[in-house]
């Protein structure tokens, strides 16, 4: 019955994290995305420091490998760099390459709508949806952030809601009356 209250109390407490780590990113996208970004790039500086601390022990560059490991270490220390500098810099670009992506691909899909206007009666459906993504395609390289500080906001919101329904779960089954048999939990009759 004790490891039933454990379970219950760790619960709780995780439950606590996920609502305010929720709220974090449905209040504040951009800071978190920017704390994000600090993130990425200190796993980056440590990397980059791990192989050149690994060439240094190992009495500095012999070999093809150990040239490689520099340039990887330089690499990952000048990207972290980059990040510290401006920690949204690489969602923004990966924004920009997917805005792109949608901006192209819209093209020519429309060009391929065209071929076949005739033969489909619901050609204006598809049309209207090639316009929205070609329209969201430029509002992204307009914006670059526009569209993470919605999935952000989203991924709060959801966050949110399912540690609300977890709650809400968890409650319920604290009000059955739980045994321990052979070592697990079952609900008793």
């Amino acid at each position: 019955m004790e490891s039933f209250k454990t379970m219950k109390w760790n619960s709780t407490i995780n439950a606590v994290i996920m609502i305010l780590l929720g709220l974090l990113l449905l209040i504040y996208p951009e800071e978190s995305l920017n704390i994000g970004g600090y993130l990425i790039a200190s796993i980056f500086m440590l990397a980059g420091l791990g192989f050149i601390i690994k060439l240094i022990k190992n009495n500095g560059v012999e070999t093809n490998g150990d040239i490689i490991f520099l340039i990887d270490g330089i690499a990952a220390i000048a990207l972290s760099v980059t990040i510290f500098l401006d920690p949204t810099w690489l969602i923004r670009m990966l924004n920009i390459v997917v805005g792109i992506i949608l901006i192209i691909s819209s093209i020519m899909n429309f060009l391929n709508m065209i071929k076949f206007k005739d033969k489909s009666t619901s050609w204006w459906i598809y049309t209207s949806l090639i316009i929205l993504v070609f329209i969201i395609g430029i509002l992204i390289i307009v914006n670059p952030l526009f569209l993470t500080k919605i999935i952000v906001r989203l991924a709060g919101a959801f966050l949110v809601i399912n540690t609300i329904i977890t709650m809400i779960l968890t409650r319920k089954l604290s009000k059955l009356e739980v045994v321990e048999v052979k070592g697990e939990l079952v609900v008793k009759n």
